[in-house]
């Protein structure tokens, strides 16, 4: 009865410390834990330990509870993350093939190369890839799981489901809405909008909703988040060829989390020190022009209500050459409580 109403992974490991029944109870059920409360679990922030001769780790850091915890992950700080999923962080190798690395039980899973990723720079490889997700975690669903991607130019979409020998890429005709939203350009605090930024998101209550993150960019190829737009996409209204949107101006006391990472979405009643209304991101703009990045980390908060911005966390000025920092969400799989 007092796991099913556990909330965060760290409860779920703290209660079975608790003693050896405890936690015999507790690794019977973990999968169950985690496939139910996956979903609606606050991300940790992976950013760069504070001795920077230390490359091949990074620590973990925790918005609700603003605390760096001393439990380092074994991830380069050179390597581009091209996403964060399921607990899983994924990476571009020089072949262009893709490695899913579990950074919490050691796991590592090489999938094909993506044919079209076929950069001239050995360095630009991953930058080629925009994005990849999982559809579930491949420890508890070694056999049942897919991973996405967009790449290249023309952001393309591409799968492979587990077990596959090559991706399959998705024709746009068979995803392409008639009526794309279109941002018009227009004066902020008098900055002009240059360029922006996607990302689709389940909220608490279901809904799924289109978040626009909107960029200026300097002539020093430096940029900055100048705010967002949220809208709720009516999925039962769509017609052919066309779709409704409808821009709310609050996110019902939810909270997001963007970047790099599968889009994150929780209530933030039940996670104190967790702000409601608010976007939590890290840096993912991607430019070719200036590499290796260098320079301030665009890592804020962002609260939808007011406009306001406000820091989630401080990046030391030595680790502006590193590589972006990601949110991801552990795992207790593939490893004792």
């Amino acid at each position: 009865m007092i796991l099913e109403n556990l909330v965060s992974l760290s409860e779920f490991v703290r209660f079975g410390a608790v003693c050896k029944p405890w936690q015999s109870v507790a690794m019977e059920n973990k999968l169950k834990f985690v496939q139910n409360k996956f979903s609606t679990q606050v991300p940790f922030l992976i950013v760069p330990l504070k001795d920077n001769n230390v490359t091949e780790r990074r620590n973990l850091y925790s918005i609700t509870h603003n605390k760096l915890y001393d439990f380092q992950l074994r991830v380069p700080y050179k390597e581009r993350l091209c996403g964060s999923s399921h607990g899983w962080l994924i990476g571009i190798e020089k072949s262009s093939s893709v490695t899913l690395m579990n950074p919490f039980s050691g796991s590592t899973i090489e999938l094909p190369p993506i044919d079209s990723v076929v950069s001239t720079s050995i360095n630009l490889i991953s930058f080629e890839v925009t994005k990849v997700i999982l559809s579930a975690d491949p420890t508890s669903s070694p056999n049942d799981y897919i991973v996405a991607t967009i790449y290249g130019i023309s952001s393309t979409l591409a799968f492979i489901r587990a077990g596959d020998e090559a991706w399959t890429c998705i024709e746009k005709e068979r995803f392409r809405m008639a009526s794309a939203l279109q941002v018009e350009e227009k004066e902020i605090s008098p900055q002009i909008i240059d360029t922006e930024l996607m990302y689709l998101v389940e909220s608490s209550s279901g809904e799924l909703l289109l978040v626009q993150r909107l960029l200026e960019i300097g002539d020093d190829s430096q940029h900055a988040t100048l705010g967002f737009k949220v809208f709720k996409m009516l999925l039962d209204q769509f017609e052919e060829g066309s779709h409704m949107l409808v821009e709310v101006k609050d996110l019902g006391g939810d909270t997001l989390f963007l970047g790099d990472n599968h889009s994150i979405c929780v209530s933030a009643s039940k996670w104190p020190g967790c702000e409601p209304n608010s976007i939590y991101y890290t840096d993912d703009y991607i430019d070719y022009i200036c590499y290796p990045p260098s320079g301030r980390r665009d890592m804020v908060i962002f609260d939808i209500v007011n406009g306001s911005f406000g820091m989630h966390f401080f990046l030391n000025p030595s680790h502006n050459d590193m590589l972006p920092s990601i949110w991801i969400v552990p795992t207790v799989l593939g490893s004792s409580v």
